[in-house]
């Protein structure tokens, strides 16, 4: 009998010990996790703070504990909800959305169901299920009245956190009018007044950032809001509010840690009111106060914009030198570097310039330079005009003047808006360099502000060209396209226009069924062009080269020596020629890969590496104006998303042709499978 009892009191302890073994690790896996949680409420702003993220990682490790050794407990639902959320907050989507799926598959009647559909959208929208996200938490937001507010404000802090400001602005524009009593409210003023910043809207801006107070937010998210309204009240010249502003925050010890902040922000006060000497004292003092920190680094950076505005170069270069070197801060340092390179660059072409004659060197073509890197790197216009009138001043018969003279006329009509102005320089190029192919850009000029192109005085290469591409392309009159496109090759056979003219008439020829005149032009374009894109189009057409997809309801019925028609393959010599039958330059590359953002439903392979061609402007800052589609991949969702994702590409503006600015290029995007926001490295 006392063997027994022995052996019964040993598997109750046993048990009680097994039980208080599950509980104690369940128990540290939820401690961890609210005491996170408290410090990211706390702390407020978008990063999440240091402290909190060991925090996240014990739940998580905690928790995984509780999956593996006890899934027969009743806490197993609330361990898989737990590890959800800490992934969420540590950004990783993936495994987070693996846990929310697996809750609401295999426990529908828990508690967590409703939380765990709604931070399961959040996950599938960062992963790049955007539009998907965005319908389903609006149906839930139709199903779950109690967490609508919740749905509808998380759509546009989505698309906030992603820079999607356009889509951020019209989701917290209509909170505002569906809830505008909701607590959410002082959170979404804030992001309204982020985004119009962002977008140089500064009164408004600052009408959205005054309408919180301290207690609506927590203390990191106030501090960013007053900094921002300090700086917004800079730009539109409020400069006692903003000076009051900055003080109030001086004299609060909550804000200690931040006072280097507002210090440097009193600085661009005194230098706003053209205090200089006070501004660089404040600024002087901070770089001895603060050594090796960020508010050093912005410091020097000031201080060098600064010298930079006086004609000082040699002092800016040192500053943006100092900066550099003065933090880790990426920001900071990127941009004192481009600073610094630019200022070197700047004294080199002024050498060069100054010297030319001993250098051996062709001045106009070094002024030519300057003047691009003041209007497409420095954002100095006056700067840019001033070097090209000194060109057509001193030197009118170089054979780069009439360069000169066009980005004269464009700096004034697209960059200052005078347009007077630049229709006299315009018809200036005209009378003065009729001759020359930036006389083509001058006639374009002159039809885009609706002038008739008759009424030109000069019948030079412009006219006739334009007009060419007029009949052909307008209004389809192609015999007389062929007369204008034949006066461009005879009268102006030195012109660079005159390929693009030989290559319109074959394409017109073939349109006319004409496929012997056709084979001809293609062969004579080859020969005079040899191993130029035009000399790869004319084989390509020739089918020398590669095979082109045609649509066969729209594809003129031609010879089979001009065209070989193909599969929906494309190859990689298809891509050896510049442009499509609109003889289109190509886009230089961007300064970043393009990534397309798609549903993975929409992914097929045989999408693999296809083509979705665009035409595109680019501008004298490298962003692109305008879009158009020109080739389908075959798939309407993923050229969809190739128009999105072009919009946010940059190009270097030095590598482009001042004559090509707001001009049409040619932009492919290789179709890839699309991959989850949160896998792409930096680059």
């Amino acid at each position: 009998m006392a063997q027994r009892f022995k052996i019964i009191l040993l598997l109750i302890t046993v048990l009680l010990f097994s039980g208080c073994v599950y509980y104690n690790t369940f128990f540290l896996a939820r401690k961890n996790y609210r005491r996170a949680e408290k410090v990211r409420k706390k702390e407020g702003g978008d990063v999440l703070p240091a402290a909190a993220k060991p925090m996240y990682e014990k739940s998580i490790d905690k928790s995984l504990k509780v999956l593996t050794y006890y899934m027969e407990t009743d806490y197993v639902d609330d361990a898989l909800y737990m590890l959800g959320m800490c992934y969420l907050r540590l950004g990783e989507y993936t495994k987070a959305l693996l846990r929310f799926n697996e809750l609401l598959g295999n426990f529908p009647g828990s508690e967590y169901v409703d939380d765990s559909r709604y931070w399961r959208n959040v996950c599938l929208y960062y992963g790049g299920e955007e539009e998907f996200a965005v319908d389903s938490l609006k149906a839930y937001a139709l199903e779950n009245p109690e967490r609508a507010e919740d749905a509808l404000f998380i759509i546009g802090e989505m698309a906030y956190q992603k820079e999607e400001y356009i889509e951020a602005k019209s989701a917290f524009l209509e909170f505002l009018e569906i809830f505008p009593q909701s607590n959410y409210i002082p959170k979404v003023h804030m992001r309204l007044g982020q985004i119009d910043w962002q977008f140089e809207e500064y009164e408004s801006a600052a009408e959205h950032l005054e309408y919180v107070s301290e207690e609506d937010l927590p203390r990191e998210d106030f501090f960013i809001i007053q900094k921002l309204l300090a700086q917004c009240y800079i730009k539109t010249g409020k400069l006692d509010k903003a000076e009051n502003l900055l003080n109030a925050l001086l004299k609060d010890e909550t804000y200690m840690h931040h006072w280097s902040d507002c210090e440097l922000l009193i600085g661009d006060v005194e230098y706003a009111r053209g205090h200089r000497d006070k501004a660089l004292d404040i600024w002087r003092s901070l770089t001895e106060k603060y050594p090796r920190t960020v508010v050093a680094g912005w410091a020097y950076y000031k201080m060098g914009e600064l010298y930079f505005d006086e004609g000082d170069l040699t002092l800016a270069k040192e500053m943006f030198d100092a900066a550099a070197k003065e933090t880790s801060d990426s920001e900071v340092r990127e941009l004192s570097q481009q600073r610094s390179a630019q200022i070197a660059k700047l004294l080199e072409y002024r050498n060069q310039i100054a010297n030319a004659d001993s250098l051996g060197i062709n001045v106009v073509a070094v002024e030519l330079a300057l003047a691009e890197m003041y209007l497409t790197e420095l954002n100095q216009p006056d700067s840019a005009i001033s070097a090209y009138k000194r060109i057509l001043e001193n030197y009118p018969d170089d054979s780069l003047a009439s360069k000169a003279n066009y980005s004269l006329g464009w700096v004034w009509a697209y960059s200052k808006k005078e347009f007077d102005t630049a229709d006299t320089i315009f018809a200036g190029l005209l009378q003065n360099y009729p001759e020359t192919d930036y006389a083509v850009g001058a006639g374009d000029y002159f039809k885009s502000r609706g002038g008739s192109l008759d009424s030109l005085a000069a019948r030079n290469v412009a006219y006739y060209f334009i007009k060419a591409e007029e009949f052909w392309l307008t209004y389809e009159w192609f015999d007389s396209a062929l007369v204008f496109y034949n006066k461009v090759c005879d009268s102006f056979p030195n012109s660079r226009w005159v390929a693009r003219a030989m290559a319109a008439k074959a394409e017109i020829l073939i349109i006319l069924g004409r496929t012997d005149e056709a084979t001809l032009a293609y062969q004579e374009l080859s020969a005079k062009y040899s191993g130029t894109e035009y000399d790869s189009l004319a084989k390509f057409r020739l089918g020398e080269s590669v095979a082109i997809v045609i649509d066969k309801q729209e594809a003129p019925k031609i010879d089979s020596t001009i065209y070989a028609l193909a599969d929906s393959q494309t190859t990689q010599e298809q891509d050896t020629f510049r442009g499509t039958f609109e003889n289109l330059p190509r886009a230089p590359r961007p300064r970043k890969q393009i990534r397309l953002r798609y549903p993975e439903s929409e992914w097929s392979s045989r999408y693999q590496g296809q083509k979705i061609r665009l035409k595109i402007k680019i501008d004298p800052f490298g962003k692109i104006t305008d879009i158009q589609l020109l080739r389908t991949c075959g798939n309407s969702v993923i050229d969809d998303a190739g128009i999105m994702a072009a919009r946010d590409a940059e190009f270097d503006a030095s590598l482009i042709d001042i004559a090509l600015f707001n001009t049409w290029f040619v932009f492919d995007i290789s179709v890839q499978k699309p991959t989850p926001d949160y896998m792409w490295d930096d680059d």
